[in-house]
């Protein structure tokens, strides 16, 4: 037994003496071993670089497919929204209304394409005093328009919306007892209603001295109103426009964008 004891005691002293240093009666504990350097075994270091590596290649992803592609997205609708709203105005294309009040709506579609125009006919075959055509824009095709038209502008993104609103003219021809047509566009250059107005005006080649009555309508649409003489036949014409977004409430389009309506009727 006391060999036991003895035995413990020199592992116990042994121990201590590589961890303390006695000064008398008082032990202080040895501070060496902390100053060894410390260096981590290599092949943790080397499991510990590859775990870096993958939390590093994993939150790359994780950016790239959320935040890094939501910047994408943003900038190719901007990019797309520019270059649509770039083509040619809808002004430049719409129909003579001096001339169309006098003609069918056959020789109206007939008319439409002999211009080379891209249009979409969404007239009811049940109802043929009523004849509703859009002109599209040349790079937009017959299904694609419908299926925005079904959507509803109004749902669709400014870069959706410029596509189909640019270029393109909504024409409507009422028979029901009396003849009288309207062509509906987006005016994205004017920024102003009554300037909207009076580019109409001298597009449709009115007389501005035949202007009876202009201003704010009950509605609060900018307005000019007149008679013509179509080829001896008596009408009058309306011009109106408003803020498209009072038309189309649309996030993303320009503020200063225009909604034009020039309505004309046999008297």
């Amino acid at each position: 037994m006391a060999d036991l004891h003895s035995l413990v005691d020199h592992i116990y002293y042994e121990n201590r003496r590589d961890y303390t240093h006695v000064e008398g009666d008082v032990a202080y504990l040895d501070g060496t071993p902390l100053r060894r350097p410390f260096e981590m075994p290599r092949t943790q270091r080397v499991i510990a670089i590859i775990i870096v590596i993958i939390a590093i290649v994993i939150g790359f992803m994780f950016l790239n497919n959320t935040v890094f592609q939501a910047m994408r997205e943003t900038a190719q609708a901007e990019e797309m929204l520019e270059a649509n709203l770039a083509r040619q105005a809808s002004i430049e294309t719409i129909p003579p209304m001096a001339q169309f009040i006098k003609m069918s709506d056959d020789d109206i579609r007939a008319n439409l394409q002999e211009a080379g125009y891209n249009v979409y006919d969404a007239s009811d075959p049940e109802d043929p005093t009523n004849m509703v055509l859009y002109k599209l824009p040349s790079d937009v095709s017959v299904e694609e328009a419908a299926g925005m038209y079904a959507k509803g502008i109004g749902s669709l993104s400014a870069a959706q919306a410029a596509k189909i609103l640019v270029g393109s003219w909504y024409l409507n021809a009422d028979r029901n007892g009396w003849t009288s047509m309207v062509v509906r566009y987006a005016d994205f250059s004017t920024g102003d209603p009554e300037v909207a107005v009076q580019n109409a005006l001298a597009k449709e080649g009115f007389d501005p001295q035949a202007i009876t009555e202009s201003g704010e309508d009950d509605s609060g649409n900018t307005f000019s109103s007149g008679t013509l003489d179509a080829d001896g036949t008596a009408c009058s014409w309306k011009i109106s426009a408003l803020p498209l977004d009072e038309m189309y409430s649309v996030s993303g389009l320009p503020e200063e964008a225009c909604y034009v309506g020039i309505r004309v009727t046999i008297l």
